[in-house]
Order: C-alpha cells, then sequence, then structure tokens
C-alpha cells in the first residue's frame, strides 16, 4: 500500500517536472559520481585523518583551527566507518600536528586501501548533498522561466563541480548554512537565520562579512541590530574560553596568528609614505559597510546583492586557492540570470578559473588523479611546466589573473544594480518585508 501511494504521488507530479530541469540535475550528478571517485586531494586526507583521531581517541575538541567543520567530519566519519571495513590502519596518526600533517608514506597507505574508490565517493558525499540542496534553494530564488539557468549556472558549473567533486573541499556545506538563514529570514525567522549565518561563519571565514549586512537587512529596529552583533560576539567569546579552558588554545588567537586568510585580506596594499601600507581590502569594506548602514537597505533581495558584492569582491581581491573561488557564485547567481549577459559572465568566469589553475601546478591539476595510480600521472605534465615552455608565467598568469579580478567584480557589482531598488527600498518585496515585520 504504501509503495502504491508513493508512485501514485509520482504520477501525480510527473507532468509538473520540468524535462530541462530533470537533464541538468541528471547530468550534474553522472559528473560529480564520476569523478569523486577518481580524484584525491590531501586536503581531504587530513581533515577526515583527524576526524579518525577524534573518534579513536575521544578528543573531540582538540582540533580549534577549524572546529565547526572538525566536527562535523568528526560526526560522519563515525557513521561511515562500518561501509569502510580494515580501514584502521589508513589515517594519518600526524595529521593534526600543527607544521607536520600527514606524511607521503600515509597517503600512500590510503591510496593502497582496496576500497579506495568506495572511500573518496562516502568522504565526498556530504560535499555534493551540499551541491545539491544550493542548487535546490538558488532555484527557488528566481522565477520558474529562469530557474534552468540558474540551477545550471551552480549545478554545471566547472568551480563548483572542481571544489566539491575533485578537489573535495567542505565549503558547499557552509554555502548552503548561508542560503538556508536566508530561507529563514524570508519566511520572518531572522534569528534563527542568523544563528545558521553565524554557524557557518564560525565554519568558514567568508559568511563573516555578510553577518553586518544580514543584520541591517533583516532588523527590526536599529536596536536589534546592536543586539545581534552583541549575541554574536559574546557567543563567540564564550566558545572561545570554552576551547581555551579545554584544550589550552585560543581559536581566535589561532586564527589571527597561523591562518592564513587573516594575512589574505590584508596581501592587496596600497602605499602609504614611510606609514603602514594600506590593505585594499579591509578599506573598500569598511567603505561598503558604512554606506550599506547609512542606506539601511532592508530585505531579501537587498541582502542576496550585498552579500553577492561582498563576497565577489573577497574573491576578487584576495590570494585565493582554487577551491574558494566557489564563494563568489551562490547569492550572485540569482541576478546574473536575470538577462542574457549574465550567463555570458558566468561562462567567462568558469573559463578564466581553469586558465587560472595551471598556475598551481600540478597541485590542483593532474596531481589530483592520484587514485588512478602514480604510473598514469607519471605519463601526464605539469600544465604549470608545459606553459612555462610556451609563454613566460610572469606574462600569463598576471593576465589571468587581472581578468578574473575584473570578471568577479563585475559580476559582484551587476548584483547590486540588479538590486538598486531593494537597495532603496523601494520594491514590493522590502514592503513585504517591512509590513510582516510590523
Amino acid at each position: 500500500m504504501m509503495r502504491s501511494g508513493i508512485w501514485n504521488h509520482l504520477r501525480r507530479y510527473h507532468g509538473q517536472l520540468d524535462p530541462g530541469l530533470v537533464t541538468i540535475w541528471v547530468l550534474g550528478l553522472v559528473v560529480r559520481f564520476a569523478l569523486a571517485p577518481l580524484s584525491f586531494h590531501s586536503d581531504l586526507y587530513q581533515v577526515y585523518s583527524r576526524a579518525h583521531l577524534a573518534i579513536s581517541t575521544g578528543a573531540w575538541w582538540s582540533w580549534s583551527s577549524q572546529l565547526v567543520a572538525q566536527l562535523l567530519h568528526d560526526a560522519w566519519l563515525a557513521l561511515i566507518l562500518p561501509l569502510l571495513p580494515g580501514s584502521a590502519s589508513i589515517w594519518s596518526p600526524t595529521a593534526a600536528v600543527a607544521g607536520i600533517g600527514a606524511q607521503p608514506e600515509d597517503i600512500a597507505r590510503f591510496l593502497a586501501y582496496p576500497l579506495l574508490g568506495r572511500a573518496l565517493v562516502l568522504m565526498k558525499l556530504p560535499y555534493l548533498l551540499a551541491d545539491a540542496i544550493a542548487g535546490w534553494l538558488i532555484g527557488q530564488h528566481v522565477v520558474p522561466a529562469r530557474r534552468r539557468w540558474a540551477v545550471a549556472l551552480w549545478w554545471l558549473n566547472p568551480i563548483v563541480i572542481y571544489t566539491s567533486a575533485v578537489f573535495g573541499r567542505h565549503d558547499s556545506i557552509w554555502v548552503v548554512a548561508v542560503l538556508i538563514g536566508i530561507e529563514f529570514a524570508r519566511r520572518g525567522a531572522r534569528w534563527t537565520g542568523l544563528a545558521v549565518t553565524s554557524l557557518a561563519a564560525a565554519a568558514r571565514f567568508f559568511p563573516v562579512f555578510v553577518v553586518p549586512l544580514y543584520l541591517v537587512a533583516f532588523r527590526r529596529s536599529w536596536r536589534t541590530v546592536f543586539l545581534g552583533a552583541a549575541g554574536v560576539g559574546g557567543l563567540w567569546m564564550v566558545v572561545d574560553l570554552v576551547l581555551l579552558q579545554r584544550t589550552g588554545q585560543s581559536p581566535t588567537l589561532t586564527l589571527l596568528g597561523e591562518y592564513p586568510h587573516v594575512r589574505y585580506l590584508i596581501a592587496l596594499a596600497l602605499p602609504a609614505g614611510d606609514d603602514v601600507a594600506v590593505p585594499v581590502l579591509p578599506l573598500v569594506y569598511t567603505i561598503f559597510v558604512c554606506w550599506w548602514a547609512s542606506r539601511g537597505p532592508r530585505g531579501v533581495d537587498a541582502y542576496r546583492a550585498g552579500a553577492a558584492a561582498t563576497l565577489c569582491a573577497i574573491v576578487a581581491l584576495t590570494p585565493f586557492h582554487p577551491q574558494y573561488v566557489i564563494w563568489s557564485l551562490p547569492l550572485a547567481v540569482p541576478f546574473l540570470v536575470r538577462d542574457r549577459t549574465g550567463p555570458v559572465l558566468a561562462a567567462a568566469q568558469a573559463a578564466l578559473f581553469l586558465a587560472w589553475l595551471p598556475r598551481w601546478g600540478a597541485a590542483a591539476t593532474t596531481g589530483l588523479l592520484l587514485p588512478l595510480g602514480r604510473d598514469v600521472i607519471e605519463t601526464l605534465p605539469d600544465p604549470q611546466l608545459l606553459l612555462a615552455a610556451l609563454l613566460p608565467g610572469s606574462v600569463w598568469q598576471p593576465f589571468v589573473r587581472g581578468a578574473f579580478a575584473g570578471v568577479t567584480l563585475w559580476i559582484g557589482w551587476r548584483a547590486l544594480v540588479a538590486a538598486r531598488r531593494s537597495l532603496q527600498g523601494t520594491t514590493e518585496d522590502d514592503r513585504e518585508f517591512v509590513r510582516m515585520e510590523a
């Protein structure tokens, strides 16, 4: 009876399925499951090696650099370990030791695991699921006539596929948290949305920069903005003190002293005579937040636009690793599909991203195919060396990097322009939000 009921339910809605959307979803799924067992990066191995150490020793609170993300991986590995028989010896015992990490012999032992393909798929499965959830949420942010393009620009985007299915990074999970935060705010649960967005900020440093925009866009009054900021800051201080007491390490001091992303934020700077150089990104971000607060935009569309512009600027104006480019996409896609030039810009960004990958050499390209065997890898050229033989890196790398930064900044600017009425507080969406708040 249950099986019959499910079948009738599917038949009832079959006529509403968009064949084009189904094709997009199936194609993206096939590509991901084809690439996941064939590609590997040591970052993926290290986070799960730390998870195995936490499970086997009970020291779940020992890693403070990316504690929230690490706890999620700890829990996921505990669930999938029964599906990986004989895997107790394949993890690195030194992955959690700062300055040492997983050793080459550890990685070789992992790659020799008989069920390597299964292990890689299971390890990346949360990222693939997060990609799908993010694609679905992005599709809900646009009118049905533009849904195909919106889903395709995320779900079939080489940047997204590379990050989660090939490189194996967990950023998609926190992208989803940011998008879910928007959904909560859209439904009136702005404090829950703030909590989810803050959780994402605790896991990855990119969402930290959209929290002030969230507080302004979904405020009931300016008093709630200050209360929200104080709540987020106070909660972080409590977490910091608890971990300091339990582990002897402060996550805040660890991030400020050792986390490279903090240095990335001040890498691009303007000379200021004999004084300290003025870092560009903090300067631009401070001006933008002051402008945002003075305009006081409200509503979902305004927040998406401001956050999209902010994340695009961070990706464009700081040194980045390839897997972090994914943050320039999720909040910008709904604005890219509003006219015909948006998908062209997205295609240009993806093409420049792929052209930029050889700058990292085999570590971010051919070296990711280690599961195919070292014999296969040794027959593949290092694209960095191959390009260097044709064109000096001092020529093509700055050109590609500059073009990529320009396109990404333009995407962020387009988001602001597309939502200019929201930023002025004159759209029906904003008026409805204000009425709901009242």
